[in-house]
């Protein structure tokens, strides 16, 4: 950016943007609400304080899911065509999952109820 297009920013965004980085990390695809054994490289924006990725969910553009493994140092993120862009989400696989095993959680409570009240 050039140094007039830098002013229009406040120091917040200014700073938020030169913490974060573009980074490479392993992902699995998370289809049907199982996690596929497969790894698929992928590049996420993330701030230096946020680098964990293990368990964290991230989405691409078209919506699917996935799941952080781990990042790799050693490529950048321009080096390989093969990767997908992702994003990461506010929650991690265990509040995901939480979720969506909810609703079945109490629908098979109230049937264990309703069975011992006969």
């Amino acid at each position: 950016m050039k140094a007039r297009q830098l002013t229009l920013l406040d120091e917040q965004c200014l700073e938020e943007l030169q913490q974060a980085k573009y980074v490479v990390i392993l992902v699995k695809e998370l289809k049907n609400n199982l996690v596929q054994p497969t790894k698929k490289q992928a590049f996420v924006c993330l701030k230096s304080s946020e680098m964990k990725v293990k368990g964290e969910l991230f989405d691409d553009c078209l919506g699917d899911h996935y799941v952080g493994c781990k990042v790799l140092n050693g490529i950048h993120y321009s080096e390989a065509g093969n990767q997908i862009p992702v994003f990461k989400l506010p929650n991690n696989i265990q509040d995901y999952l939480t979720n969506q095993l909810t609703p079945i959680i109490s629908l098979l409570d109230q049937k264990r109820r309703n069975y011992y009240a006969n």
